[in-house]
Parts: C-alpha cells; structure tokens; sequence
C-alpha cells in the first residue's frame, strides 16, 4: 500500500531563501495511509546553528537547540527509512524544504512529492500585494491560509513548529484530496 509523508522544517532563520542555504534546526513528519492513519511520526530538534535569527515567539532557541539538538543525518535517517519509492510526499513549500535538504546534500528516496503551497494557488484565489500585483495570478497561500480556506482549526501561535505544521498540513491534504486539490 502507498504511504503519504508530510514534512516540514524550520530553519535558524539566516541566509538565503533562494536557494534556501539556512540552517536546519527542526525537522518534523507524519506518515499516513490514505484514510489518514498516521503509521509513525518524526519531531526533531538538530543540532549545528551557531545563531539564529528567532523570527516567531514559538521559534526555537540557541540554548535549546544545543541541550536537545541530534545531529543532522539522524533525524534525517529517522524520516527517511519510512519512504520507499511509493511514498507520497507532501510540503507546504517544498522547493524550499526539499532546497534545505539539497544544501545539506540529503536526498530522499522518492520522486512523488507535492506542494500543497503552489497547488493550494488557484482554489484560494488570494490577491497578490505591493511589488508582486504587477503580476498576474494569485500569490502563494501561507499555511494558514490554505487551512483557513479549507475550514481547518488552527492555533496561529503553534505555526512554525515542525510537528505543528505537519499536523496542519496533514489536515490540509486529506480534505484537499476529496475536493480535487491534491
């Protein structure tokens, strides 16, 4: 049976966004059958930022990143032996998730990934703003709003935690998948 994986990552926040060249500092799972039954789930803290640029309230800290931090290819490790070649991955941005990882010269084993972030454009039909309306098209949807568009229950102070964001962005797919978006 295909599985379906969601991930996400935080960074320390510094460096660039394009191509993503940050350090990881988080990376959080859930793999899930197609009723969406989670079968196992990842939330790491890694080890290796020297600062960070603490961007939401929730962001983590130096300090904890130094006393719960695992390396890298650990975490990595744990995410990956649960993908085979079938498994369907799933990120809100995943050029930039699967662009931290490229960086960090990990490869995962499948080429089945899906942005819920660009796919998510055209059902939530947002204006662009400022610079970006000189441009036709929608902008891209945050997280949240693509789970608000779907009529999903977030807490906006848990964003931007790995594991959060998965279990949002979960949430997302599986009613996604039953109107036609994924």
């Amino acid at each position: 049976m295909a599985m379906n994986l969601v991930l996400d990552m935080e960074t320390n926040g510094i460096g660039s966004m394009r191509p993503p060249q940050q350090t990881i500092t988080q990376i959080g799972w859930i793999l899930f059958d197609d009723q969406g039954n989670t079968k196992g789930s990842g939330n790491d803290i890694v080890m290796g930022a020297t600062e960070v640029n603490r961007i939401y309230d929730n962001s983590l800290t130096l300090d904890e990143i130094i006393e719960f931090g695992i390396p890298l290819g650990e975490a990595f490790e744990k995410m990956s032996k649960v993908i085979d070649s079938d498994t369907t991955i799933y990120a809100h941005n995943a050029d930039f998730d699967l662009g931290l990882l490229k960086y960090a010269k990990l490869s995962l084993p499948t080429s089945k990934i899906i942005c819920t972030m660009k796919n998510g454009v055209d059902f939530c039909k947002l204006p662009k703003t400022g610079f970006a309306s000189r441009h036709k098209g929608y902008k891209w949807p945050k997280l949240s709003e693509l789970a608000n568009k779907l009529n999903i229950i977030l807490e906006n102070g848990k964003l931007h935690d790995a594991l959060y964001d998965c279990e949002i962005t979960k949430e997302c797919v599986l009613k996604g998948k039953e109107i036609g978006i994924f």
